[in-house]
């Protein structure tokens, strides 16, 4: 059985994007190993929900992109695994964007008991879909993580507002996406530089394969194979 993170953050990634200190990054990485749960692999295809400010943000763009890079890795390594066309919904609710800071701000400290995690609002628990996809006004850390006491395994991904030189990159928004949804599939951080799961590396010095994505490892793929092939 699969074993993946309840925050499946990116924390290591985002400090090249928002200047998260050393200290919040060691903690964040032991949050990562601590906190396990199991990744729901039943369904073939995945429902897809994205929350968006406006219709002209520049991040929608780079989401479909990279939904779309999955499916086609998918495809390219023999899976009918696929993320569904997305819904997308224009507007974020205030409860939703609250929610996303409470668990950004866990980001730094230890797993706590189910019991005691912020409620998820109606807004999330209300909706038919194994990813609901954030592209947050905050600048907080983009992470993904797995919405607690739904049986189902449905996970919450957040893509902050990036700020500074990178805002409106498309190649750092789509990295970091595709980066978030691969922590929906079970991936975990490698060490690697020139793959897309690194945990520590910055996308923009590495090349990216022919789709303009950095690729997955060899043991990524063949996890994948295990995890989700039809028996």
């Amino acid at each position: 059985m699969l074993r993946s993170p309840r925050l499946l953050a990116s924390s290591a990634r985002q400090s090249r994007f928002g200047g998260l200190s050393g200290m919040v990054r060691l903690f964040a990485a032991l949050f990562l190993i601590c906190a396990i749960e199991s990744v729901d692999m039943r369904a073939v295809e995945r429902t897809v929900v994205i929350f968006v400010p406006a219709m002209d943000d520049d991040r929608l763009e780079p989401t479909h992109d990279a939904i779309a890079f999955w499916n086609e890795t998918f495809t390219h390594i023999g899976l009918e695994l696929r993320l569904g066309a997305p819904v997308v919904v224009v507007g974020v609710p205030r409860s939703v964007e609250t929610y996303a800071r409470l668990i950004a701000l866990r980001a730094g400290r230890l797993p706590v008991p189910e019991d005691l995690e912020p409620m998820v609002p109606s807004e999330l628990n209300q909706l038919d879909a194994d990813v609901v996809l954030v592209l947050s006004r905050q600048d907080i850390m983009s992470y993904a993580w797995k919405l607690p006491r739904i049986e189902s395994g449905r996970h919450l991904v957040v893509i902050r507002q990036v700020r500074g030189p990178d805002r409106g990159d498309p190649m750092v928004s789509r990295h970091v996406i595709a980066h978030e949804l691969g922590h929906t599939l079970g991936l975990l951080h490698n060490e690697n530089p020139h793959t897309l799961m690194c945990g520590p590396c910055q996308p923009l010095t590495a090349e990216s394969d022919n789709r303009g994505f950095l690729p997955l490892t060899d043991s990524e793929r063949n996890a994948l194979r295990e995890w989700y092939a039809l028996r």
